[in-house]
């Protein structure tokens, strides 16, 4: 969701990259509903394990682009917030508004509660009461809850542009070996999602009176920063050897993931135990990285020749944030839309995807041309 600041030239294998991005993000939403609750149909259970687990590079993949990108900031840091902050909080308070009315309008629209769980099924507690819906609304500056389950990736990375500015101040040293050190230290702390599920919670330090263990400065999404900026200069590897080993490496870190929840999903519901489900698919985990580093390495290698294509990914690129915003709210119509059609459930996902994408790009871009001075406070 980022424009290269280095030079004016398109990369277009990144716009690629940005776009299988978009649809990874709303594919993994659009199978929330087999996963948030125990499912019926043992079918809707397995691709929705199956799919979630194929999708987990999304976010860091949008991360890595972020560090390839503006790594290292050219602009004073004052000038660095005013620019990317604003972009990404107004558009974040306007849609998070929006998502927080819909329960209260499906009641005055006539509709039962159980609506609102198709529409957001990581709510387990849904209202459609408006002073429920204002609380939501007044929060809004200090967290998110079942009915903008996606907002946390813009609080996250409201912290990493808070962040850049220092990171960035060390990389352009270009000191190689400094920050290839600090992404084997962030190698490390990837296992700590498993050591506090399976061993201690209070390890390396961490206890009661301190969140703050060995490796806690190490870790997060500021490692895929760097990795997007170590691995955005491209590598010595032929095309050919280059899409192997992505694939490899995605195939074998999806093997783990998808095992991992598989296991864990038999055991124990989002209701009972979110974390013990969530292990595996922890976005800063081993298994994920591998998928995120397998996908970055093949697109890498994509060579797009047509210019209407080139075009086209451009403007995905331009209204990329826009559709990420907005995406979650067409799924559930979507979903409501197909269920009659009694269709396969990987069928009724890809169909699902491609609704959501085509309704939420149309509406971006009708918004840029009819409010185009104020659509980047609206759509970034």
């Amino acid at each position: 969701m980022e424009q290269a600041n280095r030079n004016t030239e398109r990369i277009v294998w990144v716009d690629l990259l940005r776009f299988v991005a978009i649809l990874m993000v709303i594919a993994a939403h659009s199978v929330d509903i087999y996963n948030a609750t125990p499912q019926e149909n043992s079918d809707n259970s397995f691709w929705g394990a199956f799919i979630g687990s194929m999708m987990r590079p999304c976010v860091p993949l949008f991360a890595m682009m972020t560090g390839m990108l503006l790594l290292p900031i050219r602009e004073r840091a004052g000038e660095f917030y005013r620019k990317r902050i604003p972009r990404v909080l107004f558009p974040m308070i306007i849609w998070s508004a929006i998502y927080y009315l819909v329960p209260w309008f499906t009641g005055l629209m006539g509709y039962d509660k159980s609506i609102v769980s198709v529409f957001f099924p990581f709510e387990f507690s849904p209202s459609q009461a408006l002073g429920d819906s204002l609380h939501n609304i007044a929060m809004i500056p200090f967290s998110f809850n079942g009915y903008t389950t996606h907002m946390w990736y813009i609080y996250m990375l409201i912290g990493l542009y808070l962040f850049m500015p220092y990171l960035s101040a060390w990389v352009e040293k270009n000191d190689q070996t400094l920050t290839r050190t600090f992404v084997s230290l962030w190698g490390c702390s990837l296992m700590l999602p498993y050591i506090e599920q399976l061993i201690s919670k209070d390890i390396f330090g961490v206890c009661a009176w301190n969140n703050f263990g060995t490796f806690y400065y190490f870790a997060g999404f500021a490692g895929y920063l760097l990795l997007g900026h170590l691995m955005g200069g491209g590598n010595r590897l032929r095309s050919a050897k280059a899409i192997a080993v992505g694939t490899m490496l995605y195939v074998s870190g999806f093997i783990i993931t998808y095992s991992g929840y598989s296991t864990m999903a038999e055991q124990f519901s989002y209701e009972e135990a979110p974390d013990k489900l969530e292990m595996f698919w922890q976005y800063c985990s081993p298994n994920v990285v591998l998928m995120t580093i397998g996908v970055f390495l093949i697109v890498q290698r994509a060579k797009i020749k047509s210019i209407r294509l080139q075009n086209f990914l451009s403007n995905v690129t331009k209204c990329g944030f826009g559709i990420y915003m907005m995406h979650y709210i067409f799924i559930g119509p979507a979903i409501i839309l197909l269920t009659p059609l009694q269709l396969p459930s990987p069928i009724c996902v890809i169909c699902t995807v491609a609704i959501v994408f085509t309704v939420s790009w149309l509406l971006t871009n009708i918004i840029y041309r009819l409010v185009p001075r104020i659509a980047r406070y609206i759509v970034g």
